[in-house]
């Protein structure tokens, strides 16, 4: 797995290019820190890995705090 390569803005849909030219997919998202998140990106036809970290949209940390205190 390769190291984090970019810090994306708050709701970035962003998606990377591959070193070989093809499109890559998001194939995973993890929770990278209280306010983060890191997207794993994957290329079908070089099988290159790219995880970039992106600071979670508002509403999504608005949805994971009401979900914490129970309401």
């Amino acid at each position: 797995m390769s190291a984090l390569e970019n810090l994306l803005i708050p709701g970035s849909t962003e998606t990377p290019d591959c070193p070989c030219g093809a499109e890559m997919r998001l194939s995973k998202v993890k929770p990278g820190g209280e306010d983060t998140e890191i997207r794993i990106f994957k290329c079908d036809t070089c099988h290159h890995e790219f995880q970039l970290m992106a600071w979670k949209a508002p509403e999504a940390q608005d949805r994971e705090l009401m979900s914490a205190i129970g309401t």
